[in-house]
């Protein structure tokens, strides 16, 4: 695979690019059994609103719209019969507040070795995730390199992957162009079509050729 070089800002991807995403949703499925104990119909509303939200996520990818994120809320409940209040204090709840404590266990591999390298290269460095991240990125220790910190949720994007909006947004925070900006994210289909559509590089972390941030470390900042 040829690496890109000719870039000066790096714009990645947060659920399962800087983290390992597989154990964490796992431990969230342990913690939401032995809530079905103590809250047993709050429960299985959060897992039906879990299941129905991200499934509106991967629906709306291929589908405009000028507030994706306010037609996932939408699309979620309909699909599970509850008010959008409630949808938005469960999803809140599970997917955004109770994975935190979680998410800093499980560090992609090379991840803080590569940020230093990053840094010491002079490379601006943010982000643009589906989901706000800034939390996620405290529970890892990594939040003080990011200059732009971005998400789908946020007032200028409001589009999910692979609409370029988060991409460029984050681009421009970072006072890079996009030619001389480079992706690094776990999902071709969101984060690769994304950049492209941005014109911007890409690098997919998690398959053959890098899978994690160790080899990457080699052939950007070390050859």
């Amino acid at each position: 695979m040829a690496v890109p070089r000719n870039f000066d800002s790096i714009i990645l991807d947060v659920d399962g690019t800087l983290y390992r995403q597989a154990p964490v949703r796992l431990r969230i499925a342990i913690r939401l059994a032995a809530a079905c104990i103590t809250q047993p119909l709050r429960t299985r509303r959060a897992i039906r609103a879990i299941r129905a939200f991200r499934e509106s996520l991967e629906k709306l990818r291929s589908t405009p719209g000028s507030d994706q994120p306010a037609e996932q809320l939408r699309l979620t409940a309909k699909r599970t019969k509850m008010p959008e209040a409630h949808v938005r204090s469960l999803i809140e709840e599970w997917m955004f507040e109770r994975p935190l404590d979680l998410v800093g266990g499980f560090p992609q591999k090379g991840l803080h070795r590569f940020l230093r390298l990053a840094i010491q290269h002079e490379v601006r460095l943010g982000v643009f995730s589906e989901y706000p991240a800034a939390g996620k990125l405290e529970s890892l220790g990594v939040r003080e390199p990011f200059a732009a910190v971005v998400s789908s949720f946020d007032p200028e994007v409001r589009r999910f992957k692979p609409d370029p909006a988060g991409f460029l947004h984050a681009a421009q925070l970072l006072g890079s162009s996009p030619g001389r900006t480079l992706v690094i994210g776990d999902r071709d289909d969101a984060d690769g079509a994304g950049a492209r559509a941005a014109g911007m590089q890409y690098l997919r972390i998690g398959g053959r050729d890098f899978p994690s941030f160790e080899p990457l470390c080699g052939h950007l900042f070390e050859d």
